[in-house]
């Protein structure tokens, strides 16, 4: 039996003396579920998506990802336990797609990598860019070939920083279906940091609001209501019903 998910107590993090960007942060995302980070600029979303891949070690707090402190792990145990898949820089190296995605098979020595690429290459809609070099790519291509990585991976634990940014309606929904279907078909935890409000009252079953380096508020989407929603984001806004799929959506009006 797998260990359940992640989660995180009492955590503090600062980039700098005074500098404090996490303050005394508990925070629980189960197996089987995606668990949104919701929150407005600068309140450290990125940040605590870090700190749970073991990138950043945090000055106070403990952190557990499926049972297991990440900051004690090798490289090749952490990279069969969680994937980080987040902003990056443009590609310094004209790897093409398939040979970027297969690189998250690097650290595992199980699985033939060459089908594991390809079925994770078909699920994000870049199979037929595979032999394009990753810097020819647009931002948009170029988020769906890290996705299609972080897949290949195959980790128990997927941190998602903005997996839908650069990508248009069609794609975003896709992305989200997939992402949707690794939580509740392969029972991977999944954690995913979004702007898009309305895409985590979508597909979310829990949602984290930070704000200033604290969370406010553990929610299921049918608890958000306009009053959260002014409080975290300084903005007068309607939560109304989805007319076809009965989800909350949350319609901005004006700022406060």
């Amino acid at each position: 039996m797998r260990a359940e998910g992640v989660a995180v107590a009492g955590l503090c993090f600062r980039y700098a003396p005074g500098r404090e960007v996490l303050g005394g942060v508990d925070f629980t995302a189960p197996r089987g579920q995606v668990t949104a980070v919701v929150g407005p600029n600068g309140s450290g979303k990125s940040t605590l998506l870090k700190v749970m891949s073991g990138y950043l070690r945090p000055q106070e707090g403990r952190v557990s990802v499926c049972g297991r402190d990440p900051f004690s792990l090798s490289h090749e145990e952490r990279s069969a336990l969680v994937a980080y898949c987040g902003d990056e820089p443009e590609p310094a190296f004209e790897f093409t797609v398939e040979e970027t995605v297969r690189l998250g098979r690097v650290s595992r020595t199980s699985g033939d990598p060459d089908a594991l690429s390809r079925k994770a290459m078909a699920e994000v809609g870049v199979l037929d860019l595979r032999a394009r070099p990753v810097t020819a790519l647009s931002s948009g291509e170029r988020q769906r070939v890290f996705l299609a990585r972080a897949l290949c991976q195959d980790p128990e634990v997927f941190l998602l920083d903005e997996p839908t940014a650069h990508l248009d309606m069609a794609y975003e929904l896709q992305v989200m279906e997939m992402v949707a279907r690794l939580a509740g078909e392969r029972l991977k935890t999944v954690v995913a940091v979004h702007h898009d409000l309305n895409l985590a009252l979508r597909y979310a079953s829990v949602l984290f609001f930070l704000k200033e380096g604290r969370i406010r508020h553990r929610l299921t989407p049918d608890q958000v209501t306009p009053e959260i929603i002014a409080e975290v984001y300084g903005v007068k806004a309607s939560v109304l019903a989805h007319p076809a799929l009965g989800r909350p959506v949350v319609v901005p009006e004006s700022p406060i």
